[in-house]
């Protein structure tokens, strides 16, 4: 089964430029942990998360998401299969796998969204 069947969440997006202190205040309001960094053509570049932000930016001033993301993330074409998803998962140690269609992120499916998934299907055999 192809990952873009199922259900994808919508992700914290932010630019390559966007300041840090703006970043740190969008993943408080939104209560989440983690903010992907895209380019003006919606490419996945990289991903901050809030342990990025307390190691390498607290203290520091003018700081931009270029600066402190982590870059080389793995990520799941859309149309590549679940099992797939899993494999990277285990390979990253992460409950989250980004999703993207030639590059552009599309959204994230977690491990929770797997296994509902496949317990589903194993309900309707």
């Amino acid at each position: 089964m192809e990952v873009r069947k199922i259900t994808m969440h919508e992700v914290l997006k932010c630019g390559m430029d966007e300041n840090v202190e703006e970043i740190a205040k969008k993943l408080k309001e939104k209560k989440d942990r983690r903010i992907f960094v895209i380019d003006n053509h919606e490419v996945l570049k990289g991903i901050i998360t809030t342990t990025d932000i307390v190691y390498k930016a607290i203290g520091k001033e003018g700081l931009k998401a270029e600066d402190i993301m982590t870059t080389n993330i793995k990520s799941i074409e859309s149309e590549e299969d679940l099992n797939k998803a899993l494999e990277i998962m285990e390979e990253i140690k992460s409950y989250v796998c980004p999703v993207t269609e030639n590059g552009k992120l599309l959204g994230i499916i977690t491990y929770h969204d797997l296994v509902s998934y496949m317990l589903n299907s194993i309900k309707h055999e």
